[in-house]
């Protein structure tokens, strides 16, 4: 199988030729749902397919808004069942007097 042909400015913090698209899957994939164009999703399904797309997804510590919105509608899996919906990253704090 070739690997994703992907827009390389998706990555530009890391050398696009030395990525382990099996090792470094779930990143690929979340960086590209984050960041990506509809060429870039229509390579990742193609690569990885849906369910490992809607694994990485859903097993995500930080996703947007618009893109955890985006992804459980699609796959048609409930908010709840997100990490990222379920972790509470930034804690309301009391104002310190």
């Amino acid at each position: 199988m070739t690997y994703p042909n992907l827009d390389r400015k998706i990555f530009w913090d890391t050398d696009y030729d030395k990525i382990d698209w099996s090792k470094h899957a779930n990143a690929v994939i979340v960086r590209v749902l984050e960041r990506g164009s509809l060429n870039d999703w229509n390579e990742i399904k193609r690569y990885y397919g849906h369910e490992k797309i809607k694994d990485a997804a859903i097993n995500a510590r930080n996703l947007s808004k618009k893109t955890l919105h985006f992804v459980s509608n699609f796959y048609e899996v409930p908010l709840s069942q997100f990490r990222c919906y379920n972790s509470n990253l930034f804690p309301e704090l009391h104002w310190m007097y």
